[in-house]
């Protein structure tokens, strides 16, 4: 599996803006995150040189700000985006969030997010979570 890890903002507001079952006001937030983003890096076509954003063919996964104390993404695939929280205490311990999509997951969804999310992650060449793996994490859901 070949994990890219650059995209350009315009590349990942399309598919923010194709995610048909996101709730709208998430969708807003997440482009308004982005267009900070993009204005923090001088001159803007370089963001896909400051920001990571990972992407396969079947998933993107990107950081967003989060507390202090959390390291906070955002994972999107075909039919879900997820919150993902890693708490700094806790470097191994990840909570996914369905919060905001309008599919509620099913335990295969799960199964495949994990999956998925677990092929960037220990596939990236470059990753801040590069000791993270599928054997050494504990996961928790929050549903809808």
């Amino acid at each position: 599996m070949k994990v890219k890890e650059h995209m350009s903002a315009t590349q990942l507001k399309k598919i923010l803006k194709e995610r048909k079952y996101l709730n709208p006001k998430k969708l807003e937030t997440l482009l308004r995150i982005l267009e900070e983003k993009v204005q923090e890096v001088i001159p803007p076509k370089k963001f896909e040189e400051v920001y990571y954003i990972f992407n396969t063919e079947e998933a993107v996964f990107y950081g967003i700000q989060g507390p202090i104390s959390c390291l906070s993404y955002v994972f999107l695939n075909n039919n879900f985006v997820v919150n993902v929280d890693i708490r700094g205490n806790r470097s191994y311990s990840v909570t996914l969030s369905f919060h905001d999509n309008i599919n509620k997951p099913t335990d295969e969804d799960k199964k495949e997010i994990i999956n998925q999310l677990f092929d960037i992650v220990e596939n990236a060449e470059v990753f801040l979570l590069e000791d993270m793996t599928r054997d050494n994490t504990t996961i928790e859901f929050v549903e809808v």
